[in-house]
């Protein structure tokens, strides 16, 4: 019985167990990718055809077409090694050919029984390549040899060819306990090669025994199942030790490692803000699949403990339920934040890959530690995406700024934030959108290619300066570097129905609904965005769906009295801006909207009051102009009305660009100075 380890490099793979193994780690190694490396190592050095590795994998009667999941075992096989493809330590391709193994190979096969007249052991090294073209053109293999008993050792030679026996190099001087003479060293020289080509014999056989052993019961051709893989969701990875201290960064490394999929693959990556709602949730994989409408799913753990963390990552084929990839990690938590940055970059090399998708490999600059301490700590109070949340958000990348001025992601992560703080009823808006410019150029400055920053520019753009245009090529630019950014698509949504280009607003909706289908602010604007539209009973069905899941969302009741209002249910239209007030806790813009429900109502005495305490209010805080003409807009009274619409377009007021497409301003459409005002602010 033939048992062989097989050494290149670090590396050193077990053909009877079938396992690969680096510095004495084990690898888990797929069953296509393990025949593929069995069968490139039963030929060192020798260029293997594509239609040889499709017969040996497939066999003859597979009518598929098997050059995809080829493709995808070699560069699961350059991804274990490391191996770069344009220069190649381990595999080299030999394009519209096939694939060269070039590296040093040692073959250790301890035999059983040898004939008599040779050794116990034998260890045979095969020299491929070096990774450059040979200048005749045909690749060539070597070999060395060591005899335990006696030790004759001979440097690498060409293979000999039929014909060259004779040829074969020996040693220079024979050791003197063993001489070698005429005849005598020629039949020496003989029972060394003849041990040598036996045990290559033997090899050969026990590899094609594995190999047919294994084909008898293997499951369909890959391409079967890998083929057809679009989407992927990365499920929160569970603390194990149960630490909420410890909860910023492992939500960290899952949000970390859902960005490096969407920027590197063609993938489509759910957002974090969707996957985040089953953290904690017992549910199937197959479930959750249907709900995040995705073919795979990635899940995890993560266990810091004294000085040592470990991590577990699997992808799962939700379509089929079978895990197509699952590896451990333990390692040291000295440089940590470091250690992390590696791994989530190894996982998503290693999810792409499974799933048959390109990985660019493109990763930002690393910032030190404390930096990256303060953002991690930052986007997880930011995707709260509550006010309180953006607040602190901001306390932590300013921190990490301070650690490291040149940190491009902090200053888009803090540009977002500010644009949002002007959207969640904090201080004066214009202040937020002035300190959200300064930190998106500051981020481009510092990398172009951060689609983030694009998207904060876009909407400064749009809120502050009413350069439609200027947005317009901010948002394209965005969802061009980061096509999986439901941010951008959703914001570039909004920005295309304030310029009532409903369709488009529409479609750019549809594509951030299906990057993150659970968000609650996403799915709030497209009930909205056919609220917008006049079209309620569509709006009522959408919002409908975002309160069955999401019944304490503040957003959403105000956008469901808004439709109420618009099918004049003026009862339960109430009721919901009511809740909306207790949820919020008091804003200017819920105070207007029930002045505006009242008037509308025949209350017009209780909407009058309400308009006069909104102005006294506006003395001694900020309060937009556009929230008090609402109210008067509902009222009639359009000479009150166009006296704030105007004082709100000299402040640049949040509201003042929703004036073409908001049905709170019908009761002013009529008014020429209301007309007038929209050609100023270019949106007639």
């Amino acid at each position: 019985m033939l048992q062989a380890n097989i050494r290149f490099e670090e590396f050193e793979l077990d053909v009877e167990g079938c396992e690969l193994r680096r510095a004495g780690r084990p690898i888990r190694l797929e069953r296509l990718p393990m025949e593929l490396l069995l069968l490139l190592l039963e030929h060192p050095g020798k260029m293997i055809s594509r239609d040889v590795i499709n017969q040996r994998l497939w066999g003859n009667d597979v009518f598929v077409d098997t050059g995809p999941s080829i493709n995808t075992a070699v560069n699961k096989l350059r991804s274990v090694f490391r191996d770069d493809s344009r220069n190649p330590r381990f595999i080299r391709t030999v394009v519209g050919q096939g694939y060269c193994f070039i590296a040093k190979v040692s073959i250790q096969t301890p035999i059983e029984q040898l004939a008599h007249t040779g050794p116990a052991g034998v260890t045979v090294l095969l020299n491929g390549s070096n990774g450059s073209a040979p200048s005749s053109g045909r690749e060539e293999s070597s070999v060395a040899f060591a005899v335990e008993e006696p030790e004759i050792r001979s440097d690498p030679a060409p293979m000999p060819e039929a014909g060259e026996l004779n040829h074969l190099p020996i040693p220079a001087a024979a050791p003197p306990d063993h001489p070698l003479k005429g005849a005598g060293q020629e039949l020496r020289h003989w029972r060394i090669l003849s041990i040598v080509l036996f045990s290559l014999s033997l090899l050969a056989l026990a590899v094609t025994a594995f190999y047919w052993s294994r084909r008898r019961d293997r499951p369909p051709p890959s391409s079967e199942i890998e083929a057809g893989f679009r989407s992927v969701a990365v499920l929160p990875f569970r603390n194990l030790a149960e630490n909420s201290a410890q909860d910023y960064l492992v939500d960290g490394m899952t949000d970390q490692l859902i960005t490096s999929l969407a920027r590197n693959t063609p993938l489509r990556v759910i957002s974090h803000r969707s996957t985040m709602q089953y953290k904690g949730v017992e549910k199937r994989i197959q479930e959750i699949a249907q709900e995040l409408n995705v073919d795979a799913i990635v899940e995890g753990t993560y266990l810091r403990e004294a000085d040592e963390v470990r991590i577990t990552a699997q992808l799962v084929d939700a379509r089929h339920d079978r895990q197509l990839w699952a590896q451990s990690y333990r390692e040291s938590d000295k440089n940590l934040l470091a250690m992390q940055d590696e791994v989530t970059h190894d996982i998503a090399r290693e999810v792409a890959l499974s799933l048959g998708s390109a990985f660019t490999s493109s990763r930002a600059p690393p910032a030190n530690a404390s930096a990256r301490d303060a953002y991690l700590r930052g986007r997880y109070l930011s995707n709260q995406r509550t006010l309180r949340g953006l607040t602190d958000s901001i306390k932590f990348y300013t921190q990490a700024i301070q650690a490291d001025r040149n940190y491009a992601d902090a200053y888009a992560a803090l540009a977002e934030s500010y644009v949002m703080m002007s959207s969640y009823g904090g201080p004066d808006p214009s202040d937020a959108l002035w300190k959200a410019q300064f930190a998106a150029e500051r981020a481009l400055q510092l990398d172009s290619t951060s689609g983030e920053a694009h998207t904060a520019l876009a909407a400064v753009k749009t809120d502050r300066d009413w350069d439609w245009n200027g947005a317009e090529m901010e948002y394209r630019r965005a969802i061009q570097l980061n096509p999986d950014d439901p941010t951008a698509h959703h914001w570039y949504s909004l920005h295309l129905s304030r310029l009532g280009k409903s369709g488009a607003a529409e479609a750019e909706m549809e594509r951030a609904l299906a990057l993150d289908p659970l968000s609650p602010i996403i799915n709030t604007d497209t009930a909205e965005t056919d609220y917008w539209a006049r079209k309620p009973n569509e709006a009522m069905k959408r919002i409908g769906d975002v309160l069955l899941l999401n019944p304490h969302f503040a957003e959403a009741h105000l956008v469901k009295g808004k439709i109420l209002e618009m099918m004049h249910q003026y009862g339960p239209a109430a009721a919901e801006i009511d809740t909306a007030d207790k949820l919020f806790g008091g804003s200017a813009s819920i105070v207007a909207q029930r002045g505006h429900l009242l008037a509308l109502a025949g209350e017009k005495d209780a909407a009058l009051r309400i308009a006069r305490q909104l102005e006294k209010e506006a003395a001694g805080k900020y309060v937009s102009g556009v929230d008090i003409a609402e109210v008067y807009c509902a009222l009639g009274q359009t000479d009150d009305a166009m006296k704030w619409l105007n004082h709100a377009y000299e402040k640049r007021d949040k509201g003042i660009d929703m004036l073409r497409i908001d049905p709170l301003f019908d009761g002013c459409r009529t008014d020429p100075r209301y007309q007038a005002l929209l050609v100023k602010l270019k949106l007639d």
